[in-house]
């Protein structure tokens, strides 16, 4: 992919004045300007920095921008790696479910170095799967994978429409095949996985349905968003996520706002709370856009909860962005 040196320049300005995009007046309308009038007119290639890498990504891409304006964006996964590997003391297996560009593989390289040995890597969106490509050279120890997962194998769901530049959603209207986690990777994980991120906007539930095999038998601690906006638009179920987590022994679960901050313990059947959160959500007034990561333990697990709630570790990071 070629690099566009204009547009790179501008971009990369763009997330150094970041800072104006918060604020009113002539030097915040110039910065929206200047951002809608770059990302409408050339959506290919730009060359940044994110957590001390040279990457490629796509221009517009939000994911340094969001780095930026909030201190502690990816806070809880962080945290979990980190205690997880003092935990176990040994490097760790990881799966990453919406790798993207690759950025939560650097955000994980740049602030815990020597600590995981593998990613597996599955990304839908073959335009981010490219920039996925691309930026592997940092992350080396890794298998790439551009399918779309759900449930089962050769099921049919909505397609990935970009729902801002740096995330895609499966609410379009062409249907594509998938394939379950399971069948993917279950029997190329070489023994172990520690540890399963998600963040499908919408589709995590449905993820963790086909995933029974690997839940069952390595017991992962998992990461997902629960977002009940894209739940709701991805006609999918609000409570599935926990249901099929609950099935398989996963009786913590430890919730962080959409900021990364954390939010509280769930440590019983929490399903009527959930329906007072999924209104909250959905009112959209409380605040835009509202959704968790939750992190769910499994029943054997002794790792020490209020450590991973706490979030030292992560708020003591290098790099934010």
């Amino acid at each position: 992919m070629k690099i566009n040196i204009y547009h790179s320049v501008i971009y990369n300005l763009l997330l150094k004045t970041y800072k104006f995009r918060g604020k009113k007046g002539f030097f915040a309308k110039k910065w929206f300007l200047l951002w809608n009038y770059s990302t409408k007119i050339y959506s290919g290639a730009v060359s940044t920095t994110i957590h001390g890498f040279k990457v490629k990504v796509n221009n517009g891409n939000s994911y340094a921008l969001y780095a930026r304006l909030f201190p502690n964006y990816n806070s809880p996964l962080l945290q979990l790696v980190d205690s997880v590997y003092e935990l176990y003391n040994r490097e760790l297996s990881i799966i990453d479910i919406g790798s993207a560009v690759g950025d939560t593989n650097l955000f994980l390289m740049k602030n815990l170095p020597g600590k995981i040995e593998k990613f597996y890597c599955v990304e839908g969106d073959l335009e981010f799967f490219k920039y996925l490509k691309e930026n592997k050279k940092y992350f080396p120890e890794s298998d790439l994978f551009n399918v779309m997962l759900s449930e089962s194998d050769n099921n049919r769901i909505s397609s990935l429409i970009k729902t801002h530049l740096g995330t895609a959603s499966a609410i379009g209207e062409e249907k594509v095949k998938t394939i379950s986690l399971d069948t993917l990777l279950f029997d190329k994980l070489e023994g172990r996985v520690d540890i399963i991120k998600i963040d499908v906007d919408g589709y995590d539930g449905k993820i963790l349905k086909g995933s029974g095999k690997i839940l069952q038998v390595y017991k992962p601690f998992v990461i997902f968003e629960w977002h009940p906006i894209m739940i709701k638009k991805t006609q999918n179920d609000f409570h599935e996520h926990f249901e099929i987590l609950t099935g398989f022994g996963y009786n913590k679960f430890i919730w962080f706002n959409k900021y990364g901050e954390f939010s509280h313990f769930e440590l019983k059947e929490g399903y009527v709370n959930r329906e007072e959160l999924v209104k909250l959500c959905l009112g959209d007034i409380y605040d835009y856009d509202w959704h968790y990561d939750v992190i769910a333990i499994h029943s054997e697990s002794d790792v020490d909860i209020l450590k991973i709630a706490e979030l030292k570790k992560a708020k003591l990071r290098e790099s934010s962005f």
